[in-house]
């Protein structure tokens, strides 16, 4: 064989032996440092918001929404809570229902997380997600003002280095199958996506 030959047969092999990692390290299930540090920093950053006596409402309101529109995938989860009714619904009803969708996924991760009241959060584990999108679950114990611990798993993704948040349980409670049960009866009972969508506005205007 050519000298020639020879070296572009290693090129080709030493640039296939750098470029896998990095591929794999583009999936949270090949990263689960960078996926449990990110829940962890996220959990401090929750807490500091809510215990900031200094912020004012409105401006812990809004440190949430900019923590959560980072953190979240919020368009992938609420495609995934309509399920079918989304692919079914029009162009402009997919876009109003994903323009009222944001605040309503932020309000119920807000809810949620303060509902756990929780003081601390440690990470105990994690575990492979089904499929093959790479996506990892992060098991935490929630340490809580009042109560006993709980458990919430938190399903990680990770796209171009960016760690987001694709759904929560929390003691067994899915919150993307949860909603889209819900939303599947509320479509039914108001006779279509419009009215989806007008009960969540007001959902979310009554807080």
């Amino acid at each position: 064989m050519a000298k020639h030959s020879v070296r572009g047969l290693l090129s080709a092999v030493l640039m296939l032996f750098w470029a896998v990692p990095a591929v794999a390290q583009d999936s949270a299930v090949d990263d689960l440092p960078g996926a449990i540090a990110f829940i962890e920093n996220l959990s401090q950053e929750t807490i500091a918001i809510w215990s900031d006596e200094r912020m004012t409402g409105d401006e812990r309101s809004a440190a949430i929404r900019t923590l959560f529109l980072e953190s979240v995938d919020i368009d992938l989860l609420a495609r995934a809570m309509l399920g079918r009714h989304f692919r079914a619904a029009t162009r402009s009803q997919q876009q109003t229902y994903l323009s009222v969708m944001t605040d309503y996924i932020i309000d119920a991760f807000d809810e949620r997380m303060r509902r756990m009241g929780f003081e601390a959060v440690a990470v105990v584990g994690t575990t492979p997600a089904p499929g093959r999108r790479g996506h990892v679950f992060v098991k935490t114990m929630v340490e809580r003002n009042e109560g006993e611990p709980i458990i919430a798993d938190w399903r990680v993704k990770k796209t171009g280095g960016r760690f987001q948040i694709v759904n929560l349980e929390i003691e067994g409670i899915n919150l993307l199958i949860t909603n889209r049960e819900y939303f599947t009866e509320r479509i039914k009972a108001l006779g279509g996506v419009d009215g989806l969508i007008e009960e969540l506005r007001q959902d979310i205007a009554e807080g």
